[in-house]
């Protein structure tokens, strides 16, 4: 355990209540449900096409008028 730490812990944590918590949710399934809200379930298919992937980014970036500079940095094609 370590001396110092960068921030106190709160009274929930020391009396276990947020240890409950998690573990009453990780029981009933909410937190399995909560993971299907469609913002999450669009967020999953993105991750999974690749959407994030270098190439992919380079592409949006180009759609929306950034052309790479000399050094590397993105200015606007048309302002």
């Amino acid at each position: 355990m370590k001396l110092f730490r960068y921030r106190k812990p709160s009274l929930k944590t020391l009396l276990g209540v947020t240890k409950v918590k998690r573990r009453i949710k990780k029981a009933t399934g909410i937190s399995a449900v909560q993971s299907l809200s469609p913002s999450r379930v669009k967020q999953k298919i993105k991750y999974n096409i690749g959407y994030n992937k270098p190439i992919f980014k380079h592409t949006r970036e180009l759609s929306k008028g950034k052309v790479p500079s000399l050094l590397g940095w993105f200015s606007k094609l048309f302002k």
